[in-house]
């Protein structure tokens, strides 16, 4: 798949997860104010900390499902 395409896939994906879940939409939001060069507050700091750890739990739990075995 192009690059191109693979990235509007990507925002496809995001996008429909944040309209979903609100929580996904505030930890898009922590990433655009993190590449913004803002500095996060208490509240979106520990978003991104709990973020990082669900995605070694996500991990773990997509390999026990065989969603990523190829």
């Amino acid at each position: 798949m192009p690059a191109a395409e693979h990235t509007a896939r990507q925002l496809e994906i995001l996008v429909e997860a944040a309209c979903h879940y609100g929580l996904v939409l505030e930890l898009l939001s922590a990433i655009h104010e993190m590449q913004n060069g803002r500095e996060l507050d208490a509240a979106d700091a520990r978003l991104v900390n709990s973020a990082s750890i669900a995605a070694l739990l996500a991990r773990v739990e997509r390999s026990k499902r065989g969603i990523d075995s190829e």
